[in-house]
């Protein structure tokens, strides 16, 4: 079961917080996806409070009321949705960014194949590697591998080689919708 997310209404926007500290995982992985995602029209799955969604200047969408009005207070796009019912029409983006999310999900699959609704071309995936976050809000956690034959099942291809990220333990890869 999906466990509620209680580190806005604890901490705040805490994203923009941790990112002014330079050179930490966050800042890291937040100038990482900035430089890699190109596209111009990208939906952020979990916006969250909105940081990252800013640094991409896309639409973002999250199921958390109290992350999206953190955003929606940094001048964000973020709207209240969720990864099972993606409040937008088919095909509406270039692509979706879905970072440190699908670990959270109960039903990873729907969730998948929801986002590949809403987009055209490239999904852009981050998650944390298999056993290294200890976090009580995951649900599932993925190899590369088995991260790769998830998402593939669910009608997309891995572009290139994922790059994992041993340092601050993350997995990041561009899938095509096929």
């Amino acid at each position: 079961m999906e466990k509620e997310f209680i580190k806005y209404k604890k901490f705040g926007a805490y994203h923009w917080k941790q990112y002014l500290d330079k050179n930490t995982k966050y800042s890291r992985h937040a100038d990482r996806v900035k430089g890699w995602i190109r596209d111009k029209n990208v939906l952020d799955v979990g916006a969250g409070d909105g940081f990252i969604t800013s640094l991409l200047n896309c639409d973002g969408i999250d199921n958390e009321i109290i992350a999206v009005k953190l955003a929606q207070e940094k001048g964000v796009r973020v709207t209240l949705g969720d990864a099972y019912n993606i409040p937008f029409p088919n095909e509406s983006f270039d692509a979706v960014f879905c970072g440190d999310v699908l670990e959270h999900l109960e039903r990873p699959k729907e969730a998948l194949q929801e986002m590949r609704r809403v987009l055209k071309h490239y999904l852009y995936l981050v998650t944390p590697t298999k056993g290294t976050q200890n976090d009580p809000f995951h649900i599932t956690e993925w190899e590369p591998e088995e991260l790769k034959e998830l998402v593939e099942s669910q009608g997309f291809k891995l572009v290139k080689e994922m790059e994992v990220v041993y340092k601050d333990k993350r997995i990041y890869a561009e899938f095509l919708k096929v």
